[in-house]
């Protein structure tokens, strides 16, 4: 329907697309959890007065797919994730519409209700049954690349083993509200200076018997955890049926991090907080949450400098059947892409997912449960990766430079990091069965409904 300047009454009442019934409820599921007070992002969009002066770079950004920063491609591979912020086609276009006539609040009366937080720390696990906190350290305005550990270890307190069902980090900045500028965040102009922290490697270990005070620390239990954080990372959530367990009397380390500078000083510490199943759970696998390295190259990387589209591939086999339980692509400031795809023992292929890449944000795409990637033994993982050298890549410092594998932000990467849930040959065949037994049940529900 086009609405005439002169038309008035129901027919543009029903066309109009107002904050309060439109828009609200969009902002509410797939905006606030980072944008409201303790969030991450540097404004509020809680209430329309808050959003009001954002109208116009909301309707860029998701246009554009920024945001939220979700970036799995919606017509390749698996769509069902846990968390999934991303927006449809149609409540983007309606973003746009609201937008472009002029952002009207609409009647206050459709507004949905307020969300509520128990927390105002901005968590998106909910309230945290335990939060630990590194040491602080200080990035200065301009200096190299910072490598190294935080310490001494901190404790948690437990006094009995608790099994996760989340755990979600965040950088802390002590003398700031927010992690960045946001009129230069909105002007486009953020490349690498939204976290000041890279990657920090969280593990758990038990302290030492003969030095606990001096926080010594012993090697974590196989099934300990061991969760790499990077720059922008969304939390994560387990599988119901696997236990990562929290010993008591453990510590939680922080020894393998990596911080940039971002133009001025900064004070900051890593916090890490953590769900639990309750007391008593028992998991049907309990296992580590380390990362697998999926396809990893390195002195292979080889990006010309002024080049667009440059593609690299690499192959991991399984060497034991699992569950996929991510797919989280590690690139640094060139990569743009990357699609993993399985090739079955059979010779059969299947592509897994692609996801465009922004190293402002290196986002864990974590799989529902039940459509998590299920491989046997021998299954070659087939990684796949693009990258651009040029210009018109906001986040590459210098074109005209060939870049190679490095450490540094600036530097550049090739890794697939999912979480695999490991299985024995006989565990894979029960969970094969269960698949198939559900999908049988599906096709049967469907060929009922269609009968009806």
């Amino acid at each position: 329907m086009i609405v005439s300047p002169w038309m008035t009454g129901p027919a543009a009442a029903q066309a109009q697309v107002t904050f309060a019934k439109d828009i609200a409820p969009i902002l509410q599921r797939s905006c606030e959890n980072c944008h409201r007070k303790g969030g991450v992002a540097p404004m509020s969009l809680s209430t329309y007065e808050e959003v009001r002066p954002w109208a116009r770079a909301i309707k860029t950004r998701t246009a554009q797919r920024d945001m939220p920063p979700w970036f799995i491609e919606k017509d390749i591979g698996i769509q069902k994730f846990k968390d999934d912020p991303s927006l449809s086609d149609r409540e983007i276009a309606t973003i746009a519409k609201w937008a472009d006539s002029g952002a009207p609040l609409g009647n206050p009366a459709d507004m949905p209700p307020a969300r509520q937080y128990a927390d105002s720390r901005g968590w998106t696990i909910g309230t945290p049954d335990l939060i630990i906190s590194s040491p602080v350290a200080t990035v200065k305005a301009a200096a190299a690349d910072w490598f190294g550990p935080l310490e001494p270890p901190s404790p948690t307190g437990l006094t009995e083993d608790r099994y996760i069902k989340a755990v979600e980090v965040k950088e802390v900045r002590l003398a700031e509200n927010t992690p960045d500028n946001p009129a230069e965040k909105a002007a486009g102009r953020a490349a690498l200076n939204i976290f000041v922290v890279h990657h920090a490697v969280v593990e758990v270990a038990r302290e030492s018997r003969e030095d606990a005070g001096a926080g010594a620390a012993e090697a974590a239990p196989r099934e300990g955890l061991s969760v790499v954080y990077e720059l922008g990372q969304n939390a994560t959530i387990f599988p119901e049926d696997v236990g990562v367990k929290l010993p008591a009397g453990s510590v939680v380390t922080f020894d393998k991090n990596h911080f940039h500078s971002v133009g001025r000083d900064i004070t900051a510490r890593i916090d890490v907080a953590f769900t639990f199943h309750p007391k008593g759970f028992k998991p049907k696998y309990v296992q580590s949450s380390a990362l697998v390295s999926m396809g990893a190259l390195r002195d292979e990387l080889d990006i010309p400098p002024g080049q667009d589209n440059v593609m690299f591939d690499s192959y991991y086999r399984m060497p034991r059947p699992g569950i996929v339980s991510t797919f989280e692509p590690h690139m640094h400031a060139s990569g743009t892409r990357m699609c993993v795809e399985a090739i079955y023992p059979s010779g059969q292929r299947e592509m897994m997912n692609c996801a465009r890449y922004d190293h402002n944000w290196v986002k864990t795409y974590i799989y529902d449960d039940d459509v998590a990637p299920l491989l046997p033994t021998g299954t070659m993982v087939h990684v796949m990766g693009w990258y651009n050298n040029t210009s018109k890549n906001r986040r590459v410092v210098d074109p005209r430079n060939w870049k190679g594998w490095g450490n540094r932000s600036i530097d550049d990467m090739f890794i697939n990091l999912p979480k695999v849930v490991w299985l024995t040959e006989s565990e894979f065949k029960e969970e094969l069965k269960k698949r198939e037994a559900k999908q049988q049940r599906g096709k049967a529900a469907t060929s009922q409904n269609n009968n009806d």
